[in-house]
């Protein structure tokens, strides 16, 4: 599974901090001191391998999966533009756009269980 990050653009450490958040939300494992030094900038690679080496890359790609099937259960049960199906996937956009930051490809949701439906 790739591991990617888009890098940083220039900017401040407030702004470095709200990428970590946004990107990690409020699940940013505890970090070393070892490891931070006092930039945001500096500390969001070493919050990225902490995920995967605790698993978490993995944890998301199968809770987004599972996610998508019940999304496409409720397209099915109800239609694809039914007000149910609409909050399933509006539910859904925050685990995707989190896949998009980490680099969770289709084959890796596939992988991980999810049904796409055939076109």
């Amino acid at each position: 599974m790739a591991t990617t990050m888009t890098p940083l653009q220039p900017g401040t450490e407030a702004t470095a901090q709200a990428c970590a958040f946004a990107i990690f939300g409020t699940d940013i494992p505890p970090i070393a001191p070892d490891d931070y030094d006092s930039s945001w900038r500096t500390t969001l690679h070493v919050i990225a391998e902490k995920w995967v080496d605790e698993g978490r890359f993995e944890q998301h790609a199968a809770r987004t999966a599972t996610a998508l099937n019940e999304l496409f259960a409720t397209q099915e049960r109800y239609g694809v533009g039914s007000p149910e199906a609409l909050a399933e996937g509006t539910r859904l956009q925050p685990l995707i756009d989190r896949c998009r930051h980490f680099g969770i490809t289709t084959t890796d949701l596939r992988r991980h269980g999810a049904q796409f439906p055939e076109r």
